[in-house]
């Protein structure tokens, strides 16, 4: 039995939708953390574009600041809101996370619509694409990103290079042993670009005719090469200052551009070991040209101004009705359905505790992964 708010918004929903001339009878719904998602099954002969442009229509309708409506097999979704929302706890999230162990590079992305938690792979992404406007949760995200990654693989495993033009939200992170550098300078961003094209070309010749990627290579071979996650905060920041860089390098030192050598790195770096992950608040077609968009199948958008924002990163609408704090929509290279999704909350007292007590932290995964597999020989 549904809860009378829930009825209350059943109706109106139905309501508003045989006034716009749209037939569809409800199915059931499902709550969740931030919102509650109602599905209808609509009258196939009702033109889905009756329905899919009334955001403004159902949102007041419902008296809630904004609906996402989305098709999800056969049904027509629409996603309310809730009255009272429940913040995503990081800790809970990472202790889940310590449980799953078939990932090579496991990324905590949050919980699903409906609560459940659920994570990533990044070495089969292999490269993502962020974009979010102020407030939208998209810095909190990349810091729960690096903290998964850091509290599930050893320095030894992973290695980050982290960009901040900024100086602002990554240099939080310039302690952790797993990280190289803090590069806040684009000319400095050049060099270690370069050395990654020049890693990425040496472990190709090293697997070739041995492996096909740096997991099988490092299984086969007994060596530990490490993973290399090249993390950009602000790609807009960092390709405008390399504009501004190449107006001043004379006819004879012109460099391959930031944008051109990270198109690069995406084409040809997955086998090697090296991904990216990079993020804007400003996601225009100057910034995400075709060449990204190519290599960054998996993108990811938090809330933004405009359809226009939401199109250019997800090639459709929906981003501008997001809530904001954390709320997303994402796509992955193995799954091109876009789905919605909230990311945990991780506070400075969180990030303090991954810098101040990692290694604590991941000698207790992976007891906790050891026990949980014996429980489940056990069992068999």
């Amino acid at each position: 039995m549904y809860s009378e708010e829930h009825q209350k918004i059943i109706a109106l929903l139905a309501m508003k939708m045989g006034a716009l001339g749209y037939s569809a009878k409800f199915s059931h719904l499902e709550t969740g953390p931030l919102i509650t998602q109602y599905f209808f099954n609509p009258d196939p002969v009702s033109p889905i574009a009756k329905i899919l442009n009334k955001t403004e229509d159902l949102a007041l309708a419902c008296k809630v600041e904004s609906v996402l409506i989305q098709r999800e097999k056969g049904l027509i979704s629409v996603s309310v809101p809730d009255k009272e929302r429940h913040n995503i706890n990081f800790d809970s999230c990472i202790a889940w996370l310590a449980t799953q162990t078939n990932y090579a590079l496991p990324l905590l992305m949050g919980q699903n619509p409906t609560g459940k938690n659920f994570t990533l792979d990044l070495s089969l992404q292999p490269h993502i694409l962020i974009a979010g406007s102020t407030g939208s949760g998209k810095s909190v995200f990349l810091a729960q990103l690096i903290a998964s990654l850091a509290l599930q693989k050893s320095p030894a495993e992973v290695k980050f290079l982290l960009v901040d033009t900024k100086q602002v939200d990554l240099t939080l992170f310039q302690t952790l042993p797993h990280v190289i550098t803090v590069v806040d300078k684009v000319l400095e961003l050049h060099k270690h670009l370069d050395r990654m094209l020049s890693i990425v070309r040496q472990r190709t010749a090293a697997m070739k005719g041995v492996a096909r990627n740096i997991l099988e290579y490092n299984s086969l071979t007994g060596k530990e090469i490490p993973y290399y996650v090249i993390v950009i905060d602000e790609l807009a920041d960092v390709i405008a200052q390399d504009q501004d860089l190449a107006k001043a390098e004379a006819k004879e030192e012109k460099r391959i551009r930031i944008s051109a050598k990270l198109a690069q790195i995406a084409q040809i770096s997955r086998a090697s070991g090296i991904h990216i992950i990079a993020a804007t608040q400003r996601p225009s077609v100057k910034i995400i040209n075709g060449d990204i968009k190519t290599n960054f199948p998996t993108r990811i958008s938090f809330r933004l101004p405009t359809g226009v924002d939401s199109r250019v990163i997800l090639d459709e609408n929906g981003a501008e009705f997001l809530l904001g704090r954390g709320d997303y929509l994402y796509r992955t290279a193995e799954n091109n359905e876009l789905k919605r999704a909230h990311s945990s909350f991780i506070s400075l007292q969180n990030i303090a505790l991954v810098l101040a007590q990692h290694q604590q932290i991941r000698d207790q995964f992976a007891y906790m992964r050891e026990k949980e597999k014996g429980e489940l020989n056990a069992r068999f």
